[in-house]
């Protein structure tokens, strides 16, 4: 008992501590400040009111000169983004008309994830070039009714907009500020611009060596950007509601800071997947799994020139197994679209030297010689040699599922290879066509 009130004592004798009515002091003084506005947004972040037709909402707006670095490149490096770049990673042939100095980076915070009528962008920032520089505002309302007002001048801001820059906007951001146009009876001027959105590129590019293509790892990874002073997103609402109770804006500043540093890492991100893709010899990917994303986004767009020369250049240093399997078969299949028939043969020959289990060489390759090169003992016995492998694996329990169909499938190619070998068709009459 003796220690219990030697330790009740020792606290009590603390100076720091507060006595009962010394708290209750405090909390009704921090009452009464934030009642009076005290630590309001206009008195916590430097910004101005914008008033018009529909009310007046706050503003934080920065201009950043064109030397303002983000990461590895400058804000004004994106005025040199060729369109070319961005509409091959953003997969989308409209995009070759983007022009940075038209164009608007953006990005909102909101009330939460959740869609529906309720769900508002209490913060929208947008980001476009004048004559001073890179011009960002973060448009802020104090509440509810504020949003009219906000809408309304934004509305202005994006009319002469011909692009959006974003960070998964297709999906939250755009649909979000439509309905939130629609509901205040505002036209929604953006329906008719042409929109990058970064995350899919990020994701074509990096997703492979990075898995996690959020902003901020992009950043890190990418970027080599660290933020310092940030919030974790998923507590953003929550600090709204909160203000909305406290009129207490001091637990914000994070907030307009994270959002600032989305929209900067927008443009630098624009910025540095262009000088990426301009780089002579792969330079910009210098990650080997990057290089193949590289190689397998120029297939999909069924650029099979850029691909072939993009796989031959990964192929020169890579010796990694699982790299080299997927950049020969993407190769052999662009020149097999390409007509390209000997360099297929040989893409496909040495990914079954270096890989002789797969199946897919074996099949290309029969097609290849009982088609094309219309040597049907060489299709006959490379069916032979899968037909028996197949065989090894099935006998030692090994092949499952698809093997079986596999089997069959050669079976009925070998047996119609023979078929014309027995006819001894003459070469001219035999379809020279590759199934």
């Amino acid at each position: 008992m003796s220690d219990i009130k030697d330790k009740l004592k020792g606290l009590l004798s603390n100076p720091n501590l507060m006595s009962g009515s010394q708290w209750q002091e405090r909390v009704e003084n921090l009452a009464r400040q934030r009642a009076e506005g005290t630590f309001e947004i206009d008195k916590t972040l430097e910004g101005d009111f914008v008033e018009n037709e529909a009310g007046r909402f706050y503003r934080v707006r920065n201009v950043f000169p064109l030397d303002t670095r983000q990461g590895p490149v400058a804000l004004g490096d994106v005025l040199e983004a060729a369109s070319s770049h961005i509409a091959l990673s953003a997969c989308d042939e409209e995009l070759l008309d983007f022009d940075p100095a038209k164009t608007a980076f953006m990005d909102t915070e909101t009330g939460g994830l959740v869609g529906g009528a309720g769900n508002v962008a209490f913060l929208i920032g947008v980001g476009y070039f004048t004559d001073e520089g890179f011009c960002l505002d973060q448009c802020f309302m104090r509440d509810y009714d504020e949003e009219e007002a906000m809408l309304a001048y934004l509305r202005d801001v994006f009319r002469p907009i011909d692009t959006v820059v974003s960070y998964n906007g297709k999906t939250f951001d755009l649909p979000l500020l439509r309905s939130r146009f629609i509901q205040n009876r505002i036209p929604f001027p953006l329906d008719a611009a042409m929109h990058f959105d970064l995350l899919h590129a990020a994701r074509r590019f990096w997703r492979r060596r990075l898995q996690n293509c959020s902003l901020t790892n992009i950043e890190r990874e990418v970027l080599g950007i660290a933020r310092t002073g940030d919030v974790n997103s998923a507590l953003i609402p929550q600090l709204w509601f909160e203000y909305l109770r406290s009129r207490d804006a001091r637990p914000l500043a994070p907030v307009f800071y994270h959002h600032k540093m989305d929209i900067l890492s927008l443009v630098a991100l624009t910025a540095w997947v262009s000088k990426c893709l301009e780089r002579a010899e792969d330079a910009g990917f210098e990650h080997a799994e990057d290089h193949l994303s590289l190689v397998r986004l120029h297939f999909r767009q069924k650029r099979f020139d850029e691909t072939v020369i993009h796989a031959k250049r990964l192929l020169e240093s890579e010796t990694d197994e699982m790299i080299r399997h997927e950049t020969l078969e993407v190769m052999a299949l662009a020149c097999k679209k390409l007509g390209q028939f000997e360099e297929m043969e040989e893409a496909w020959q040495l990914l079954l030297q270096e890989f002789p289990r797969e199946l897919l060489p074996r099949l290309e390759l029969a097609k290849y010689y009982e088609h094309r090169k219309r040597d049907l003992t060489a299709a006959e016995r490379l069916c032979e040699e899968t037909l028996a492998f197949l065989d090894t694996r099935l006998s030692l329990g090994r092949g499952i599922g698809m093997e079986g169909v596999q089997v069959e499938q050669f079976k009925r190619r070998l047996e119609r290879i023979r078929r014309k070998a027995a006819k001894g068709r003459p070469a001219e009459e035999l379809d020279d066509s590759i199934d």
